[in-house]
């Protein structure tokens, strides 16, 4: 069985957004937002491996951090770059420095996508350059269950998996996408970011009820939710992140909010460059709708 609270001893954030330099005069103002959602491989650089040099291997984009010095919001942790679905080997490293963040900045919890993004290149791992559909096989639950218990045992951590939009099926997965997210979480220890647009993207391409959905998952696994907005691309409805959730987006986090009770934060994501199309006022009403959902939470 699942936990019985897969966020462990983190409070109840509220309503964030996920931060990057483009709306930091936004998340300034006292009251803006509750907590800031972090993706630390936009905030480093990392040299890769380094065994022989003595260098250190991750260093500090002096920008992006000087925006978490300025802030007191709380944190969390989303991670773009342990490919925990791929068949390589655990990267070390970059555990230690999920961990190191983490501690660093206070974050709550560590997420990271169902994906992968490390591809096998000879005896080397190389970047894929976007993060790839994973299977719901035994095999890869299998891969995604020990790469969990890996990052909760080295950081410390809660660590949260989020499901992803995917843009091809494999036809002999052995189980439905809900059923390997609640058998992930019971196994792991973890819990889950439920991203609603990502899952809206699947249930427009593929034909499916978002709210059916819902009814199929471990809603006590949920930690944390991401609401975000989408485009047409090359026939396929895409996960862009550009800007202010569409409604049947609201409609899923009204669904989902009463029926979950260890829900901790609702993420507004969007990507920097549609700021000039929502503005800062347009972020402003994302939060208080956000927020006006989060008062009917379980």
């Amino acid at each position: 069985m699942a936990r019985t609270d897969p966020g462990g001893a983190a409070p109840r954030l509220g309503v964030g957004i996920m931060a990057n330099l483009a709306i930091a005069p936004f998340t300034s103002v006292v009251g803006a937002v509750d907590y800031l959602a972090i993706t630390p491989d936009m905030f480093w650089i990392d040299h890769g491996p380094r065994p022989d040099d003595g260098a250190e291997r991750f260093a500090d984009i002096p920008s992006w951090v000087a925006m978490l010095d300025a802030s007191d919001l709380p944190m969390v942790s989303h991670h773009i770059g342990l490919s925990i679905a791929s068949a390589i080997p655990t990267d070390p490293g970059y555990v230690a420095q999920m961990g190191a963040w983490a501690a660093r900045w206070q974050a709550h919890w560590i997420s990271e996508h169902l994906a992968f993004v490390a591809i096998a290149e000879g005896h080397d791992a190389t970047a894929a350059g976007l993060a790839l559909t994973a299977p719901f096989d035994q095999d890869v639950l299998d891969l995604a269950v020990g790469r969990a218990r890996y990052v909760i045992e080295r950081t410390g951590a809660p660590f949260l998996l989020e499901n992803s939009p995917y843009y091809v099926t494999f036809d002999d997965s052995d189980m439905r996408e809900a059923e390997f997210l609640n058998r992930f979480c019971a196994e792991s220890g973890s819990g889950l970011l439920l991203d609603l647009h990502n899952l809206y993207c699947n249930a427009v391409n593929y034909g499916f009820s978002g709210h059916r959905f819902l009814d199929e998952l471990d809603l006590a696994t949920v930690v944390e939710v991401h609401i975000a907005n989408g485009s047409e691309l090359g026939g396929m409805y895409a996960d862009s992140h550009s800007g202010a959730p569409p409604e049947p987006v609201w409609e899923l986090l009204d669904d989902l909010v009463g029926r979950a009770p260890n829900l901790r934060g609702i993420t507004f994501e969007f990507h920097d460059s549609y700021l000039p199309q929502i503005g800062f006022d347009g972020i402003a009403d994302v939060i208080a709708r956000a927020r006006r959902a989060w008062s009917g939470r379980a």
